[in-house]
């Protein structure tokens, strides 16, 4: 069953009556992913715990993807790694995302289910054996120093959040704007009928700016992803902008 968030008046929502209501006897996982990719939604504490207490006692696996885990706006808001709160619980993390390093080819999962633990491992051990040795040397070094590497790519995020609320205030009759609550990925949405993929592939092939729809995220095709964890929004947002001052 697809668990789908809806875009309401305060922006994202998650019916986690939804989650109750499909549950079946034979359900063995969930899949959660905070803070979400594309809508930039941040699961807060509460969610999350109500989410663990529907599943501990059927003893359901929670899978949490938590690769933009640091990259929430307001610490305050940052939750502890599923798997510290849930023993069935497996918390996926990557040096790709929040770090910034994707040339490493680094990630991990972490749970206290030792059972679960070593199938997970063997698995590996089946396909890729092991990491590379300097990825994971250099993977260290980052660890070391995550607070410098975090605060960076916090820096470079915040910046172009900036330049994202002012372009979509500007042009709010045409786009809706949900505001995300962490990573470098929003999904907002456009008002007008027309026909969306034509639009991605016209903006593409006319001024070189790639966003993504969002049927390709099995939702709609009114919404799109837009990334912003690059120094050169700037440059993107003004072939943007004069798209749609060309266009519309």
């Amino acid at each position: 069953t697809l668990w789908q968030m809806t875009e309401g008046p305060e922006g994202w929502e998650l019916d986690l009556d939804f989650l109750q209501s499909e549950l079946r006897e034979n359900t063995r996982a969930v899949v959660i992913n905070t803070p979400h990719n594309p809508t930039g939604y941040l699961l807060g504490r509460q969610e999350i715990d109500s989410i663990i207490g529907l599943l501990r006692d059927r003893g359901i696996y929670l899978f949490c993807d938590e690769v933009y885990k640091y990259l929430e706006y307001d610490d305050k808001l940052r939750t502890p790694w599923a798997s510290d709160l849930y023993d069935n619980a497996v918390s996926l993390g990557v040096m790709s995302k929040s770090f910034g390093l994707p040339g490493l080819r680094i990630g991990w999962i972490a749970t206290r289910n030792r059972d679960l633990y070593y199938k997970l491992a063997s698995i590996k051990d089946y396909t890729t054996i092991c990491n590379s040795a300097p990825s994971e040397f250099l993977a260290g070094v980052a660890l070391r120093n995550k607070d410098k590497l975090l605060e960076r790519n916090r820096k470079i995020i915040r910046g172009n959040l900036i330049l994202l609320d002012r372009f979509f205030e500007r042009f709010s009759d045409i786009f809706t704007w949900p505001r995300p609550a962490a990573g470098p990925i929003a999904f907002p949405g456009i008002k007008l009928d027309i026909i969306m993929e034509e639009m991605y592939q016209d903006l593409l092939e006319k001024k070189g700016v790639l966003i993504l729809p969002g049927n390709y995220y099995d939702f709609d095709d009114s919404h799109f992803r837009i990334g912003f964890g690059r120094k050169s929004l700037a440059e993107a947002l003004a072939r943007f902008e004069n798209y749609i001052e060309e266009r519309f």
